[in-house]
């Protein structure tokens, strides 16, 4: 089967013709569809997870086929759609049987990192990661979503609580998690001011639903959400980005009672936050998220398949240009989410 292989830290993926993968008792085996192509990659690719090694066939949002199915696997069937969720849990710790399964105290790494994922024509995973895609559901769109509209979901849900009429503030509205932040974010009946770097990029933000933008170039964004609100404040603010530069604009963005959500994770020298603690008096909060659970990702797939959200997948590449399609990925080049498609 063809496979884009990393074989070296920091370097460039390899198509290589590598054994179809066999199948555990527990395991099910997917003909990849589309897998798409986010910045998490870029860290990855890196060496900056402690999961990984190589060489690795990385890519984990994956939507797809079963092809084949253990011989203890009930759960699924050959031909059936689905997606995959991204990690490997344990299913027994006490996050796991309480709904939290995103904090496993055992986790054992990631689709893409621990195993193999799907920049390859076939991949296998645990039968628990695999998630059915509801008819009306693209395999590239479900396969972006079971990342980057399922964990937008959880922020809203779980750590930010949108409620109707909020303010919600998104870091990055045109990367691949702020566009469906934004989005996620109007479906609470929220107002949605949206920042980013660039005119082409806010226009995107406001096609996906964002009531006003910010363009950070050009204006202080802390100054222009304060003239957005009335010197209110915003009461969420979700940065996508997660630099210090951006964390510290989401916390001089909120108004009382105020939550920051770190969503994105940046590194190197922008990656260290320094503020002062009396920005959080009056009931502001700031907390993180880490991923989403399985449920999360079947909501997703809900709102996907009802039209409240689109998966915005607006760019696509075969197989055999995952490089050029990371290089543009790693260097905000694009908008919204993007993905490999294979035959």
């Amino acid at each position: 089967m063809r496979a884009m292989v990393l074989t070296e830290f920091g370097g460039r993926f390899e198509l290589q013709d590598l054994p179809v993968p066999e199948v555990a008792a527990n395991e099910v085996r997917i003909k990849v569809a589309a897998c798409g192509v986010g910045l998490t990659l870029k860290h990855i690719r890196q060496g900056e997870s402690r999961w990984i090694t190589v060489p690795r066939v990385m890519g984990h949002e994956v939507g797809g086929v079963v092809d084949e199915v253990g011989a203890e696997v009930a759960s699924c069937a050959p031909g059936d759609r689905v997606a995959v969720y991204l990690y490997l849990t344990c299913g027994d710790c006490e996050f796991c049987v309480t709904g939290r399964e995103s904090l496993c105290v055992v986790r054992g790494g990631s689709v893409g990192t621990a195993i193999n994922g799907g920049f390859a024509e076939y991949m296998t995973v645990p039968a628990r990661n695999v998630i059915p895609i509801p008819d009306g559901v693209g395999f590239a769109e479900a396969g972006v979503a079971a990342d980057a509209v399922s964990t937008p979901w959880h922020v809203a849900t779980e750590r930010a609580k949108i409620k109707p009429n909020d303010l919600v503030l998104v870091i990055g509205a045109a990367g691949g998690l702020g566009i469906h932040m934004v989005q996620v974010a109007k479906a609470f009946g929220a107002r949605v001011i949206g920042t980013d770097i660039a005119d082409d990029r806010l226009a995107a933000a406001r096609e996906y639903g964002a009531d006003d933008t910010i363009n950070v170039s050009e204006v202080d964004p802390v100054e222009a959400v304060m003239h957005l609100t009335e010197n209110m404040g915003v009461d969420v603010v979700v940065d996508t980005i997660g630099s210090g530069t951006t964390m510290k604009v989401a916390i001089a963005s909120l108004a009382r009672a105020g939550t920051a959500v770190q969503l994105g994770h940046h590194t190197g020298d922008d990656s260290d936050v320094q503020f002062d603690i009396a920005q959080l008096r009056h009931g502001r909060t700031f907390t993180s998220v880490s991923y989403c659970t399985r449920q999360h990702v079947r909501e997703a797939f809900e709102l996907l398949r009802r039209g409240m959200v689109r998966a915005a997948v607006l760019q696509t590449y075969p197989l055999e240009q995952l490089n050029e399609a990371l290089a543009l990925v790693e260097e905000s080049a694009l908008i919204g989410r993007t993905a490999v498609v294979l035959d």
